[in-house]
């Protein structure tokens, strides 16, 4: 792939990332300006709780997609066995990830049975999204998720507005959930496409793609479970007012973090492919991505930081004010968040996958002993900002450091160890 190409596809990521991520913004300041800010603590706690539950797998078998589908693509294989895996173990760890969401709502967050059918619903939504999407980035079908992210965004705000205008506040979720399983069922047919071409695919291993995603889901539940908890944390320890306030923050800081999300989701069948042909080009290739981004990013999250105390009043109206402070606290946090997830999606399609969760899982024990220390001396929405920023640091470190390294290419499977779909990979 060339460079022109490369930027090309991370460009229309961004782009359909970027509109995701305005929508989901847009959602909170029409809730924050027509309903009011207890109601928006709610429904970004529920979005926090459904995120954190698809971390516990299916955000990793889009990850899994993103990698392993440029391999069997390369070797010219058909990749119905590799999708039909992910589809398939994805629906089963769906089964106790909306159980567990369900007791949550109705012990921890206290919300009604109708909150708890919404959760569940979203989670279902979000994970089919984001597995989707990666299956789209390893495909090359990156135009295509553009085009679907700008579609369902749309459809998204105006089945909200239709909620707003008719006083039905009990559904505030759905039409977030009806945009997500949209996108999903477009891709459909694509993927049905794709998979009846080429011959079948018998290189690529089950074990190792299970590998791959049960150690990126406990990398990524430790990394992005940390700023989506902190919702959960801060709802839970403060007042209803004060929870509203760090939810104002957090719809402003989350869509910035998502450019890193959106560039990620790009680069891992990228970083697939260079690795895949020389391991010292790729990682000079991967320092100059992280240049560039860490350049980026600089410009993106210190502009939002300076303008903050101008751009809540203006999107939020008067009475946010307290969400000013929340809002650079996170900004700085989504910040070193961005940095982690770009040095762990080299260190994941680098066979490095136990390194990223290490860092990630160090990083989450920080922010959340930080979090919990800090909530009776400052409150638990401070806290809760701060321990974002304690945690993140500490992740994008560790990260960092280690994807420094020369990474080795792990043995080659053998004839038969390739044919046979169970056969560990050590």
């Amino acid at each position: 792939m060339t460079p022109s190409s490369l930027i090309r596809q991370a460009v229309l990521s961004t782009v359909g990332v970027a509109v995701q991520g305005l929508a989901r913004f847009a959602y909170a300041v029409l809730i924050a300006r027509f309903v009011g800010p207890d109601q928006l603590a709610l429904v970004n706690t529920l979005i926090s709780l459904s995120i954190i539950l698809s971390l516990l797998w299916p955000t990793a078998a889009g990850n899994a997609a993103g990698t392993f589908l440029v391999r069997v693509l390369r070797r010219g294989h058909r990749p119905q066995r590799l999708l039909a895996l992910l589809w398939r173990s994805t629906a089963i760890a769906l089964v106790p990830i909306c159980v567990v969401g369900i007791i949550v709502v109705l012990t921890a967050v206290g919300g009604s049975a109708a909150d708890a059918a919404a959760l569940a619903a979203l989670a279902i939504a979000w994970s089919a999204y984001i597995l989707t999407r990666g299956v789209r980035m390893g495909l090359g079908q990156v135009g295509a998720a553009a085009t679907w992210d700008v579609v369902t965004s749309a459809c998204t705000l105006l089945l909200l507005a239709g909620v707003l205008a008719t006083g039905a506040h009990a559904v505030l979720l759905w039409p977030l959930i009806v945009g997500y399983l949209l996108f999903a069922v477009a891709a459909i047919p694509a993927m049905v496409r794709t998979s009846a071409d080429g011959t079948p695919d018998t290189a690529t291993r089950p074990a190792e793609v299970m590998h791959l995603i049960g150690w990126n889901s406990a990398g990524l539940l430790a990394t992005n479970g940390l700023i989506q908890f902190s919702m959960v944390f801060a709802y839970a320890t403060s007042a209803p007012l004060e929870a509203g306030m760090f939810a104002a923050a957090m719809a402003l800081a989350t869509p910035a973090s998502m450019l890193a999300q959106a560039v990620s989701q790009v680069l891992i069948p990228r970083f697939s492919h260079w690795l895949d042909e020389d391991l010292t080009a790729a990682r000079r290739h991967y320092l100059l991505v992280m240049a560039a981004m860490g350049a980026i990013l600089v410009l993106v999250f210190g502009g939002l930081v300076v303008v903050a105390p101008w751009l809540v009043p203006i999107l939020y109206g008067p009475g946010y004010d307290a969400a000013v402070p929340l809002l650079q606290l996170l900004l700085v946090g989504s910040f070193l968040f961005s940095l982690g997830l770009l040095a762990a999606s080299f260190l994941i399609t680098s066979w490095r996958t136990v390194s990223a969760t290490v860092a990630a899982v160090a990083g989450s024990l920080v922010g959340l002993i930080t979090m919990s220390l800090a909530a009776g001396t400052i409150g638990g929405a401070l806290a809760a900002a701060v321990g974002v920023i304690a945690g993140t640091a500490v992740t994008a470190v560790a990260a960092f450091s280690t994807s420094l390294r020369l990474p080795s290419r792990p043995a080659l499977p053998t004839r038969s160890a390739a044919a046979d779909p169970v056969t560990p990979n050590g």
